[in-house]
């Protein structure tokens, strides 16, 4: 009695963590097309197992197994937060803060689950094919629009490095790439276990490869714009430490950069542009508003314009921001970051809370800027977008609706050593030149100063922790794109689907 007793005891065992499993084995799967493995083909299989558990379930097993499988992903894609967390925050704080925010992401992915479970139970197979793709796109887009917006791991930035595809981002935003790479595995398991027969399997199938080749295709046929201007700017690369947040230093680090921007202009002195990454120098707008007399002297010795990042203050506000020195002294144009780290850069009670942690901090005491600032240089206009902001395409395609010819990313990446945070932010630049149809050059005090053209296509890419000046071309050639029009029309559309196409699959399920 005891070896039959035993066998069904190790059924039901099995039974029970056969889904947990499948979704476990998909998060981990997936990590591989995540730096520094690069295999972004990955994405297109690796999700295979967790939608295959998601539909043999019930919503709370949907639920578990979404959870289960964002565990992973979640914890190794923000890892490299660990550089930043421990350092500066006491370690159970820190530990809270890291379990905090795997948790936090992870029931998005739970979120999914749950739906995909409930969609299936429709028993329209038409719709499940539809649906599980409009829930991935919408929880990672629930998960990019509230004062908790945080866009790192998203599945499509996985894609960065296939121009081709990145093609699909200039039509439908970045938000067509989750789309059709869940649509593909959804409807390879429908087929597969004959949920999708004949006509639905062919409308289907017709659906996805007309959204794919309409996203690759079409991009060719948008009018662009060759540019006969040639503009010759030099990244400066400081490698100094982290100067965003951290009290200290601010004098040897502009020290630093003016000295390394000097020995550029001898070497080169016909350079036009001259770009820093974020929060080099120190302004006070409270009083004038003025340009910091070395940077005065520095574009005045040598006759060049220089776009830098500063902490500005004005009364009792501080913004992190980016200005533009081209000769001129006073009344300078300044653009203040609109989208704000949560936690970091904003944060509710941060007096209360700096007190509390006696940290050496600026933490949570930045304000948000409401105005959208263009760039001139004589016939070239130019755009900053600042560090965190290049994950948010729905901002940085406000640039390119104003006309620019170039987008600059400086930012603060030291913070995060050599880890796979450098990649991960580098790789969204890429993601937003092809959304845009705009190049663009991300500067960064460590970390990876990288530049992409107009279609997402990588022009040149530092190495990672290193003092270093470089000096190249800027790609000012520019194309229209759909998603540059009409902005976040993709997921809204498929939310309205949603809401539609549910009741209706569920009623006639009922009847």
């Amino acid at each position: 009695m005891t070896v039959p007793y035993m066998n069904l005891y190790l059924k039901k065992l099995l039974k029970q963590i056969k889904f947990p499993g499948l979704a476990l084995l998909s998060g981990l799967l997936v990590i591989a097309a995540f730096p520094p493995f690069e295999q972004g083909y990955m994405a297109w299989f690796a999700l295979l197992p967790l939608i295959a558990a998601c539909l043999h379930t019930n919503p709370a097993g949907g639920f578990w197994a979404g959870f289960i499988f964002g565990l992973p992903l979640t914890l190794y894609t923000n890892l490299y937060l660990s550089h930043v967390l421990f350092p500066y925050l006491p370690t159970s704080l820190a530990a809270a803060a890291m379990i905090g925010l795997v948790v936090y992401i992870s029931l998005f992915y739970g979120l999914f689950g749950l739906g995909a479970a409930v969609a299936a139970r429709t028993g329209k197979a038409w719709f499940t094919a539809l649906a599980l793709p409009s829930l991935w796109l919408l929880v990672e887009y629930l998960r990019s629009v509230s004062f908790l917006a945080y866009n790192v791991g998203y599945l499509g930035y996985t894609q960065w490095g296939y121009p081709l595809i990145l093609n699909i981002t200039s039509v439908y935003g970045y938000w067509g790439l989750p789309f059709l790479i869940v649509f593909f595995q959804t409807l390879v398991l429908l087929v597969a276990m004959k949920k999708l027969q004949s006509a639905p399997r062919f409308i289907m199938s017709a659906a996805f490869l007309l959204l794919l080749f309409i996203g690759i295709l079409l991009p060719g046929f948008m009018p662009g714009q060759t540019s006969d201007r040639h503009l010759k700017v030099s990244l400066i690369q400081g490698n100094s430490r982290p100067q965003s947040i951290v009290e200290g230093d601010v004098a040897d680090i502009l020290e630093l950069y003016t000295g390394l921007t000097k020995n550029a202009l001898e070497e080169n002195p016909d350079i036009d542009l001259v770009a820093w990454p974020e929060t080099v120098a120190r302004l006070d707008f409270s009083n004038s508003r003025e340009h910091s007399p070395e940077i005065v002297e520095l574009g005045e010795e040598y006759g060049v314009s220089i776009l830098y990042g500063a902490r500005v203050k004005e009364g009792d506000r501080l913004y992190n921001s980016v200005a533009l020195y081209r000769g001129e002294k006073e009344d300078i144009p300044v653009y203040h970051k609109h989208r704000l780290v949560p936690f970091v850069e904003y944060f509710p009670m941060e007096q209360l809370l700096n007190r509390i942690l006696d940290l050496d901090l600026l933490l949570g005491s930045y304000s948000a800027g409401e105005n959208l600032t263009i760039f001139r240089l004589d016939d070239v206009t130019l755009a900053g977008a600042i560090c965190f902001e290049s994950y948010f395409g729905d901002h940085t395609r406000l640039f390119a609706a104003e006309g620019i010819n170039h987008l600059f990313i400086p930012t603060n990446d030291a913070w995060f050593g050599e880890s796979i945070g450098l990649e991960q932010h580098a790789q969204a630049a890429a993601i937003r030149a092809a959304e845009m149809g705009v190049g663009v050059t991300q500067v960064a005090n460590s970390g990876i100063t990288i530049s992409f053209n107009h279609r997402g296509e990588e022009l040149f890419r530092s190495g990672k922790n290193e003092a270093a000046v470089f000096t190249l071309p800027l790609d000012l050639n520019t194309r229209d794109t759909v998603y540059t029009r009409y902005g976040n029309y993709f997921p809204v559309f498929w939310a309205l689907f949603m809401a539609i196409a549910w009741p209706v699959a569920a009623l006639r399920r009922a009847t």
